[in-house]
């Protein structure tokens, strides 16, 4: 089942303390299923999809468990982060 965009939210939460990259990596699949749902339903693409802040948060952890920098991008995921707490608490 699905996530609703809601709990994608909060699952891109929670992983940010996840040790096993195959397990983020099965919740990120079906988180981008959700996102490209929501993406359908406002009629926007692939860039809104790739740029989302739960995408930001679960790359972000990705090149984290994989010890790849991805860049100093701190600004990016602080904005990210943020958006997605209010997302996932239901404030957008």
């Amino acid at each position: 089942m699905k996530p609703t965009l809601k709990q994608a939210a909060q699952t891109s939460l929670d992983v940010q303390n996840a040790c096993n990259l195959s397990g983020v990596v099965r919740s990120f699949a079906d988180i981008t299923a959700t996102l490209w749902d929501e993406a359908h339903r406002q009629e926007k693409g692939t860039d809104w999809v790739n740029t989302h802040p739960v995408v930001i948060l679960f790359m972000s952890k990705l090149c984290s468990l994989s010890r790849y920098t991805c860049g100093s991008e701190s600004d990016n995921f602080r904005q990210a982060y943020d958006a997605v707490k209010k997302l996932a608490a239901g404030a957008v």
